[in-house]
């Protein structure tokens, strides 16, 4: 997967999908979790589409998050360096919680600052089985109860499936996206 590179003022960084996933330390299968992974694919996809051919330069940018979880909050912050206190922010759907998510949580805002347009990234819900984040409070937060063997290995086996498609399918097949304008 080909990193994202920052001008940080100084030096251009290569961030890599990996850097984020050794920080975050969160592996499936050796692979990044399906937080790192769907962030840093819309990452991606914002910078190219924002700042075209450019570079984009961490002074501008800004990220607003939907995702509460610690995956997608480590890879917006690593993207932002120590900008990540003024430049990221968390704007969470109403019911929204680590343990109560929804495929309406993968949205991401990109904005870039000087020239005042952002643009929202949003992860196609067809990525999510049905069943997904029901599964997901099951096995992960027993909500609302314990889980079985059988529905753990079923929530893995979807688990691997969803990241899979976050590190493999093309932005198109990934995400909606959409251009406007905003107010800083």
């Amino acid at each position: 997967m080909e990193p994202i590179i920052i001008d940080d003022g100084r030096t251009l960084l290569k961030i890599t999908i990996e850097e984020v996933a050794k920080l975050h330390e969160e592996l499936i299968d050796g692979k990044p979790c399906i937080c790192v992974s769907s962030s840093f694919r819309a990452a991606q996809l914002a910078f190219s589409k924002l700042w075209h051919e450019e570079i984009p330069k961490r002074d501008d940018m800004k990220i607003i998050s939907a995702l509460p979880t610690e995956g997608s909050q480590q890879t917006f912050k690593y993207i932002l360096g120590e900008r990540s206190k003024e430049d990221f922010r968390l704007e969470l759907p109403e019911g929204t919680s680590v343990e109560n998510l929804a495929s309406h949580n993968h949205v991401f805002t990109f904005v870039r600052k000087r020239t005042n347009t952002s643009i929202q990234v949003r992860a196609r819900p067809e990525i999510f089985p049905k069943e997904f984040f029901q599964q997901r409070k099951l096995v992960e937060y027993a909500i609302p109860r314990e889980e079985t063997k059988e529905e753990k290995e079923e929530f893995e086996k979807l688990e691997r499936e969803v990241r899979d498609k976050f590190l493999t399918l093309p932005p198109g097949d990934l995400f909606i996206s959409k251009i406007g304008e905003v107010v800083i």
